[in-house]
């Protein structure tokens, strides 16, 4: 059997069934290694490489559109007022891009790993005659130096998912995007845990932006801790 019928398998699960393929491919290729997919789609390997395989996309992809919900326009306001950008990339942007554009007069570049939610971003932005477009990008595998340069690169609660797939991976992300400014946020409540973790924490994150040099402001702003980080002329 061939990945494409797999990748199809899978994405008959009603929460993966907008998952871009190149994004299950890549998924199948990291846990097979060499191995290949079984032909008889009923024995137990198959069976066992299956359940797995989900749960895996699930963990990730899953979990990653559950935090994904509209923030209060203000958490935008406060930013764009800030940094005055005019070209702006959102990362697994989620829906986001349909609310916050209309505050702005900059170019919209939008990325996700849904093919439903690049889409009707594209509509919106074609409707409302935005600037900008929105497209698939899975930030795991593909090339990091075909993303736009920007002033202002968002990535909202996002990275923690990344980490899930490959660690370290934020570290590559931080060097390799081109903007000016980079917006990283992250849940007060870790992933799967119940417990609110205080501003000083990701101690993680901290210790990779003193790695690569880049000095930060953190922002305090309701369920989240922002690190606001420039890569250029940094004051702490």
């Amino acid at each position: 059997m061939d990945y494409s019928e797999l990748i199809q398998d899978l994405k008959r699960k009603k929460e993966l069934k907008d998952l871009e393929d190149n994004f299950i491919l890549f998924r199948i290729k990291d846990y097979l290694q060499d191995n290949k997919v079984p032909s008889n789609k009923k024995s137990k390997e198959y069976r066992k490489i299956f359940k797995d395989l989900r749960r895996i996309l699930r963990k990730t992809y899953g979990m990653f559109r559950v935090i994904k919900e509209k923030r209060d326009l203000n958490f935008y306001k406060s930013i764009f007022n800030k940094l005055k950008p005019k070209k702006i990339l959102d990362l697994g942007c989620g829906l986001e891009p349909l609310y916050y554009t209309k505050l702005v007069k900059a170019e919209f570049y939008a990325t996700d790993i849904s093919k439903n939610i690049v889409n009707e971003i594209n509509i919106c932005f074609k409707k409302n005659k935005i600037k900008g477009k929105a497209f698939v990008f899975n930030l795991v595998d593909e090339d990091l130096s075909k993303l736009p340069k920007v002033d202002l690169c968002l990535m909202l609660k996002l990275l923690e998912s990344l980490e899930l797939i490959k660690r370290d991976i934020s570290k590559d992300i931080l060097k390799k995007i081109n903007s000016k400014y980079i917006l990283v946020t992250f849940a007060k409540k870790a992933l799967g845990k119940k417990i609110t973790i205080r501003k000083s924490g990701r101690s993680w994150f901290r210790r990779m932006l003193k790695d690569l040099g880049y000095e930060y402001e953190i922002i305090d702003y309701e369920d989240e801790i922002l690190f606001l980080i420039e890569k250029t002329s940094l004051v702490h």
